[in-house]
C-alpha cells in the first residue's frame, strides 16, 4: 500500500515537473496559457487570468494594461473592466490582503462578501466562471499578483492545489520575461485608424459603438480590431489593449 502511494506521488511529481519544463520552453504568453489550461483541465479549469494588481483608483486603461496572461471570456472581461468591478471583486480584495490560495467557494468563510461583490461573482457564473481557484503572490518589488483559474466546476485535491501554485508562479515569471523581451525587441506598428479603434476599445466601447464614434461600418471596425490582435499576437481585445500599452502604442 505504501509502495502504491509512493508511485502515485512520484507520477504526480513527474507531471508537475513536465508542466514546469513546458512553460519554461514556451516562446509566447499564449503558449504558456495553453500549458496552464492543459494542467488545470484535470480538475475542471477552463479559463485563466493573471497579472499584477494595479494601484487603487487606476482607470480602466491602466487596469487592462496589467493583464499578463489572458484566457478569460472576452465579453466578461469587457464588462468587468468597463463597469469598474476590479477593486470590488472579492477575489481581488483577498489578493490585496495577501491571503493564502483559495477556492472561490471558500471566500465566504474567510470574510464577509458584500452584496456588490456577490453580484460580481453571480455575473461571472453567467460566463461559465462559476467556480475558481485564485493563487495570490507578490512580485519581487512587493506588488500583489492575482492568478485565477476557473470553470463551471473545480475540484482540485490538495496535491493539485499545491502543484498548481508552483506552476502558476513559474508561469507568471516566464510571462514577465516574455512580455519584457517582446516590448524591447519587437517593433509593432499600427495604422492611425487601428490606433483609434483600439483606443476606443480601451475605453470599453463595443464594436458597434466604435464604428458609430468613428463613422465607419461595423465590419470595418471589427476588421481593424482583428488586425490589431494579429499584429500583437493575442486572441482577445482586452489582451490587445494590455499589449498596446506595454508597447507604448496607445496612451
Amino acid at each position: 500500500m505504501v509502495r502504491r502511494a509512493t508511485g502515485v506521488w512520484r507520477s504526480r511529481l513527474d507531471d508537475t515537473f513536465e508542466f514546469l519544463s513546458r512553460i519554461q520552453q514556451s516562446s509566447t504568453q499564449q503558449e504558456i496559457c495553453r500549458v496552464l489550461l492543459f494542467c488545470a483541465e484535470r480538475f475542471g479549469g477552463k479559463n485563466l487570468l493573471a497579472g499584477p494588481i494595479p494601484p487603487p483608483h487606476a482607470l480602466r486603461r491602466e487596469q487592462v494594461s496589467h493583464v499578463l496572461l489572458d484566457a478569460w471570456p472576452e465579453q466578461w472581461s469587457e464588462r468587468y473592466f468597463s463597469k469598474g468591478y476590479l477593486f470590488r471583486d472579492p477575489t481581488i480584495q483577498l489578493v490585496n490582503r495577501g491571503n493564502a490560495p483559495f477556492l472561490w467557494s471558500e471566500i465566504g468563510k474567510i470574510f464577509k462578501i458584500s452584496p456588490f461583490g456577490r453580484m460580481i461573482m453571480d455575473e461571472a457564473a453567467e460566463f461559465k466562471l462559476r467556480e475558481g481557484l485564485t493563487v495570490p503572490f507578490a512580485t519581487l518589488d512587493g506588488r500583489p499578483v492575482g492568478f485565477s483559474i476557473a470553470g463551471e466546476r473545480l475540484d482540485p485535491d490538495p496535491h493539485e492545489r499545491l502543484a498548481f501554485q508552483f506552476v502558476a508562479a513559474c508561469a507568471f515569471g516566464c510571462a514577465i520575461i516574455l512580455a519584457d523581451g517582446e516590448r524591447n525587441s519587437r517593433a509593432v506598428r499600427l495604422s492611425p485608424r487601428q490606433q483609434d479603434v483600439l483606443r476606443w476599445a480601451s475605453e470599453g466601447l463595443t464594436v458597434d459603438e466604435i464604428a458609430d464614434r468613428l463613422s465607419i461600418s461595423r465590419n470595418t471596425a471589427d476588421t481593424h480590431l482583428r488586425s490589431v490582435r494579429e499584429r500583437l499576437g493575442v486572441t482577445s481585445t482586452v489582451h490587445a489593449v494590455a499589449e498596446a500599452f506595454r508597447h507604448g502604442l496607445i496612451a
